[in-house]
Order: C-alpha cells, then structure tokens, then sequence
C-alpha cells in the first residue's frame, strides 16, 4: 500500500483513507476519526483546511464543533507535537494546515533525473514528491531541461554573490518602485524601509565536490537560534512558481543545515500569489517581483517588506514576423502576471499598440496562434523560450526584472528581529554554495516534482496538472 513520508512518521493510504499511522516501523495506536483528519489534511497541504469543510466531511449536519478540536488533538499526541505547530498549524481559530514536509517516497529513496546525470558530482540520488491525489512519474527529458535552463538562468541572474551588482539591484528596485508608484498614485510612507545592504557572503570552498556534508561552521554557528527555531515552528516561504533556484536553495539549506522549511509554491500568477497571502495571512517570507507587493493596498494592506534583491529574470516582448496589416497591432499581456510592470517597459512596443489582457495562461497561449503579422505578446521567462518554440515569434526586445525576498512585518520587530537577519544571512551563504555547485543544486531541485510541473505548465509547453 503507498506510503506519505513526513518527519520521523509515515502513513499508509489510498484515495480515500489513511489505514495506519507509523513511527518509524512501529504502528502508532490512532482511532478511526484522529486518522481520517489526518488523511484530510495530508490530502488539502500546504492548503489550510476551514473547521466548517472538517465538520461536514467527519460528522453529519448538525455536529458539535468541539468535537473537531478533540480529534485534533488526539492526532496532535499521536504525533507528538507538544508544541502545536511542527505538524500541525492552527490558522487564525478558524482551521488548520499540515505544515510538515511531505513526500511519497521515503529519504533514503532513489531516482535518476534526465539529464542530470553528467551534473552530478557525488551526493545521494534525489527523490521525487508527488501531490497525494496520486502517483507522479519522472519528469520528460523536455521537462527537466526547462528547469534546468530556468534554475542556470536564475543563478545567472543572481546578484546575492557580489556587492556591487546587489548595490545596483537595490537601485534599480528602488527606482522601479518609486516609478510604479508614482504611476498609480501609491503611498510609499514606510513600505519599504532602507535596510543595511548584506554582503555576500565569503567564498565557499568545495569539500570533495557538493554533498550535504561539508557545511559552513560559521554558517552554522550564527544561524542555530533560526534552526532551533524552525524545529518547533516550521519556516513557511512562498516561492510563487517561477524560482526554481529558490526551491533547490531551501532544499539545500534543510538537507544540510536541517533548517525546517515549508516551501508554499502553487501555479499562481502574481495577483493569486498576494490574494493568497491576504488570505492566509501564513508566509513568513516570499520570493516575488516589487510589483505585486505594491499592488497589496488594492486587497487590503498585506505587511509584508521587501529584505533584499535575489536575482533578475526576463520580460520579453514577441513579435509575429512580417510587415504589419494594421496600423493598431495587437499586444496580448497576461493579465494575472504583472500588467503594470510589463506595460510600463514600453521598451520596443510602439504607441499605437492596443494592449488586449488575457485572463489566463492557457488562453494566451491560445491566442498567440491567432496573432497577424505584426501583433505582439509580452512574456516572461520560461513562457517566451515555450512560445518562441512552438511559433514563428521575433524577439523584438527584452527587459530586466527582480525578484526580491520579502518578510511579514512580525519578523522586523521584536524577538524574531535577529532570526530576520540569521534567515536573509544563511540564504544569501547557501545560495552561492548552491550557485558554485550547480550539480547539488540541480539534485536539490528535483526532489520536488510538482514545482517542475509548475515549471513546465509556466512555459505554455504543457497545461497545469
């Protein structure tokens, strides 16, 4: 029967039911509706789970609602979570989330990635998640290599390793910003502090190529409040669905620092991302362009702050080639990505264009095969390498984005101030190890299959799963 791996537990279950409860390889004695509330929450993760959706799937109308809060904490003794919140979170009284790491296949598991075999350079074999709704095989060749391409191109990109391209970043961030502002009529009054420029970290040296051993102790030693921390508290990071580096980079980071970090990515679109966070409220950091965080006041002033730049990607402008058959061409712009950002460019787009928002990626895409000689789309990376493959597009321009780390306002203030600066410090030193060690970093990325779904349905090769 298939398992689902998480902390030092598994469970045994199908489609509809979890069977049997196990720590290690001994069966934890759990009654029926403790184990169906597991299996709920296990199926809905990271998605947090409404008392009210508990209520009517465990008990008929009319049940008490202390009833739920009994079972929760039956399982939260099966699993030995003394300190509510390493399994299970509360949200806001209204509901919980399972916040542990998951996978389908236990630790010491093994597969092999296409095309990353003539990467690696020593390490375990990594394993490969998969949603519980059921079993995912391996990505295609075709798959693997856009995450690849996508995770190369984020560490390229990346200005984390060298003071004077972060320094530049955080200008031209800053700019942006002010621009982006200005345009919309947005106040600016304390939303984005000036916070002391972090350095890069020194030189990391290989240690007999990229395993999880060889860890920096200096490294270690400033950030063991944070890991003491996250041991009891999981670190929940929403990284979009679009930083493929960010992913390998927290996976590095749990794999050799054992820092116990929740990775929230979904195939959202900018705006989806912060109606999220409003809603749940839950991240404690995010990896996301400026854009969307100034766009918060129009859901409802969303306090999360920009820590610093991570790395650049791309927005390109795609023109169907020929000699136009309007004097108003078509310009199709995503309108769940970054609309403001990508028409605010105006970079090799002419004044008579009619800008057309499309309200989802897979009608874009559709609508790129009805563009004339002369239209055009804008795109981001991966979705322009996908287009530009599938039709005849010019690239008639490209323009340079950020994607920056930003922290709740609880983690700016008060005691979980220094964890802040313990977090943005180890990040910034992982992700130039993982940077100088593309192998490792690559081995990282593939234990989560789902993200190189994301990946591959972000590049309008293949639709969402």
């Amino acid at each position: 029967m298939p398992r689902i791996y998480f902390g030092e537990f598994s469970a045994e279950l199908d489609s509809s039911h979890c069977h049997q409860l196990f720590r290690g390889y001994e069966p934890v004695a759990l009654s029926d509706t403790p184990r169906r509330v597991l299996f709920i929450l296990l199926r809905e993760r990271p998605m947090p789970v409404v008392a009210k959706v508990l209520l009517q799937e465990l008990w008929p109308p009319g049940a008490n609602a202390s009833n739920l809060a009994k079972q929760v904490k039956a399982l939260r003794v099966a699993l030995r979570d003394e300190n509510p919140g390493r399994y299970i979170r509360t949200l806001n009284k209204e509901g919980y989330a399972f916040v542990m790491p998951a996978a389908d296949s236990a630790p010491a598991g093994s597969a092999v990635l296409p095309g990353a075999e003539g990467r690696r350079t020593s390490g375990a074999e990594p394993t490969f998640g998969s949603s519980l709704g059921g079993a995912c095989g391996q990505p295609s060749e075709a798959e693997w290599h856009l995450a690849q391409e996508k995770l190369f191109k984020d560490f390229r990109g990346s200005c984390l390793h060298d003071i004077e391209q972060l320094t530049e970043a955080i200008e031209e961030c800053d700019g942006r910003i002010q621009l982006i502002a200005d345009k919309k009529g947005l106040p600016l009054d304390g939303r984005f502090p000036r916070e002391r420029v972090l350095l890069p970290p020194r030189r990391l040296t290989r240690r007999g190529g990229p395993t999880a051993e060889g860890v920096d102790g200096e490294s270690a030693a400033r950030a063991a409040a944070l890991v003491d921390y996250s041991q009891s508290n999981p670190i929940v990071i929403n990284v979009g669905a679009y930083s493929p580096a960010c992913i390998a980079v927290l996976h590095s980071l749990r794999r050799r620092y054992g820092l116990v970090v929740r990775s929230d990515f979904e195939g959202l679109s900018g705006r989806q991302q912060i109606l999220r966070l409003f809603h749940d409220d839950e991240a404690d950091f995010l990896f996301a362009p400026h854009v969307p965080l100034l766009l918060v006041g129009d859901y409802g002033a969303l306090d999360y702050r920009r820590v610093t730049p991570v790395h650049s990607y791309s927005q390109v402008v795609l023109r169907a080639p020929g000699r136009p058959r309007s004097a108003r061409p078509r310009l199709l712009v995503y309108k769940g990505g970054y609309p403001e950002e990508q028409m605010m460019t105006e970079i090799g787009i002419p004044d008579s264009a009619e800008p057309e928002l499309v309200g989802s990626l897979e009608r874009l895409v559709e609508k790129v095969t009805e563009l004339s000689a002369g239209d055009m789309v804008i795109a981001w990376e991966p979705l322009a390498s996908g287009l530009t493959s599938q039709h005849r597009l010019e690239r008639r321009s490209e323009y340079r984005c950020w994607v920056s780390l930003h922290g709740h306002a609880r983690w700016h203030k008060g005691a979980l101030s220094p964890l802040k600066l313990q977090f943005t410090q180890l990040f910034a030193s992982e992700w130039v190890y993982c940077r100088q060690n593309l192998g490792w970093a690559l081995e990282c990325l593939g234990m989560e299959l789902r993200a190189l779904e994301l990946f591959t349905a972000g590049s309008g090769l293949v639709p969402s799963a």
